[in-house]
């Protein structure tokens, strides 16, 4: 306990009994220490579940992605604009992109629409892939077919 003398505004004497301030024994200084233990220990486990997940939902988009390439069908230009391809098909199509409605004007990515030229007709698409491409990149296309394409794959054609 702190005594003050009030009339002078001095300290004239300090005593702190630590035993009756904060009445801790071992066995609860033990405890305390196994709590935490257990407390790091659960949250450690349980980010490393977390990281677990992650990889095998990359391995599942992955496998899932090959088996949209897979399923994907090529039209003939003359299909899409005699109306022939059913809408919310998955279709597959390869050209070139040259242009698009990114700020940049020289890069595509997710959310952005560009214009795909193939074999001198031009259609518009929705990047949905997380990817970025450049105007003028050779590219295969997977996606739905809404009147325009929703893509959900990009690949980039090597020259």
């Amino acid at each position: 306990m702190i005594y003050i003398n009030l009339n002078k505004k001095k300290k004239i004497g300090t005593s702190i009994n630590i035993n009756t301030f904060i009445n801790i024994n071992t066995s609860t200084i033990k405890k305390i220490l196994i709590i935490c233990l257990i407390m790091m220990l659960t949250a450690t486990s349980y980010g490393c579940s977390k990281a677990a997940k992650s990889s095998s939902n990359n391995v599942t988009t992955t496998s899932l992605n090959q088996e949209l390439k897979q399923k994907a069908k090529g039209y003939k230009n003359e299909e899409y604009q005699n109306g022939k391809v059913p809408l919310q098909t998955y279709i597959k199509m390869e050209g070139k992109i040259i242009q698009t409605d990114n700020k940049n004007k020289q890069i595509v990515t997710k959310s952005d629409r560009f214009i795909l030229d193939n074999n001198g007709t031009k259609y518009q698409m929705i990047c949905g892939e997380k990817i970025t491409v450049k105007v003028g990149d050779k590219v295969t296309v997977y996606g739905t077919y809404y009147g325009l394409v929703q893509v959900d794959e990009i690949d980039v054609i090597m020259n």
